[in-house]
This record gives C-alpha cells, sequence and structure tokens, in this order.
C-alpha cells in the first residue's frame, strides 16, 4: 500500500488550529466532531486507505472552478435526512490533489526516484453546501469557468461536488509532478523538518477510528 507525505494548505491549517482549540474545549461539539472527521480522512490519505471513503475524482463546468486535478473524499461527520427520512449521505467534503516524489540526484543528473514517497496536498475541508470544491478553487487561485492553463489536455471527473459518482470511475487526482510553488514545502518534509501543520495528526489530535461507507444493502441515501 501506498503511502504519502502530506502537505496543508495555509489557510486549511488555520482552520485546523481552530478545531483543535474546539475540540480540546468540548470534543462533542459540532466543531469538535469536524475536527475528529477531519483528522480522519487526513488519516487515511496519508496511509494510501482512502478507500475507506466514498471518493470523487472532480471536473471543470462553466459554473464551477477548474478542478481537474483534484479529488474529494466523502467524510461523514454529522447524520442528516431528507424530508422523506432518507440519509443524506457524508455530510463533508475534503478536497486535495496528488504528486510525484522528489527527483533525486545521480552522477550529476537529476532523474525520478522510484522509491520515493509521493506527496498530496489537502486543500479544504468543510461542509458540503459551504462548497469546499470552491473553496479549494479560490485556494488554487482558478477562476470560476475559466479552465486552467497549467491542465490543459488533463481529463478529469464530473462537476465538482455535483452529482453521484460514476460506475467505475477514478476516484483518486491524476498524479502529476510538484508545482514550484509547493517544492519548499515538499523538500522540508525530506529533510526531516516539516513546516508547522504538515502532520496528519496534530498534538492532542484524538484517537478515532476510520468512518467506512455504507456497504451493499444498506439504506438508501441521497445528496447532491
Amino acid at each position: 500500500m501506498t503511502t504519502y507525505h502530506l502537505i496543508f494548505d495555509d489557510d486549511l491549517r488555520q482552520e485546523m488550529n481552530r478545531l483543535s482549540a474546539e475540540y480540546k474545549r468540548d470534543p462533542n461539539s459540532p466543531s469538535g466532531r469536524e475536527y475528529v472527521g477531519v483528522i480522519n480522512a487526513m488519516k487515511a490519505l496519508q496511509s494510501g486507505r482512502e478507500d475507506a471513503y466514498v471518493g470523487k475524482q472532480l471536473g471543470y463546468g462553466p459554473d464551477s472552478h477548474d478542478l481537474r486535478d483534484c479529488a474529494e473524499l466523502k467524510v461523514p461527520v454529522v447524520d442528516e435526512f431528507t424530508p422523506g427520512g432518507f440519509p443524506r449521505g457524508p455530510s463533508h467534503r475534503l478536497v486535495y490533489r496528488e504528486f510525484d516524489p522528489l527527483p533525486t540526484v545521480q552522477d550529476g543528473r537529476v532523474v525520478p526516484d522510484p522509491t520515493g514517497t509521493p506527496y498530496r496536498h489537502v486543500i479544504s475541508f468543510g461542509h458540503r453546501k459551504d462548497d469546499p470544491a470552491a473553496t479549494a478553487g479560490e485556494r488554487l487561485g482558478r477562476q470560476r469557468g475559466e479552465p486552467a492553463r497549467e491542465l490543459y489536455g488533463l481529463t478529469g471527473g464530473g462537476r465538482p461536488s455535483v452529482g453521484p459518482q460514476r460506475d467505475g470511475a477514478q476516484t483518486t487526482p491524476v498524479r502529476l509532478p510538484m508545482p514550484p510553488d509547493l517544492m519548499q514545502q515538499a523538500g522540508k518534509i525530506l529533510q526531516g523538518s516539516p513546516p508547522a501543520g504538515t502532520a496528519p495528526r496534530p498534538a492532542a489530535a484524538p484517537q478515532a477510528n476510520i468512518h467506512r461507507p455504507p456497504g451493499p444493502g444498506t439504506a438508501k441515501s441521497k445528496e447532491r
């Protein structure tokens, strides 16, 4: 099973600090439960166990940001139901990207490192009604309704966060080369001195179980 280094978006790191403080005050508060949910999801991303969650590769549409290089995990935090009594499915979303291991130097040449650890860039987390996909697009500096030039030719999933997953569709991001703006953080992780917030489990994080999606035969759910 592949394991990954995690890099956190700066704004997400601040949100994690806030959720951590709320968890310490009251683990059963809404923010405390969000903290447990996001920590579990990040552990799964780091250890390559994202299939413990429902996943979805994101894409691009005329009313959305271009997220063809992203995917999301659907994270259960709170139980919600439709007016008809059907479960709405996982309440929260965690959006991330994936990158190749950093290259190595052999005989004075920079070459790919086949034994290196790949990276996952965790960008946003939130309730589905707050549109974490749009938050990710904004944090990546992309414009709604405009294709990202750096993703030219890349095939992604469906329109972000809308509709059920297609049968047989890829649920993880397309792995790309490390972008220049994350190269310094990635290098610090390799040097053994990651910047604050790159660990998937901050101090005093709860020991909580990974939430797994319901198996065949469970209650019907409806979600957007």
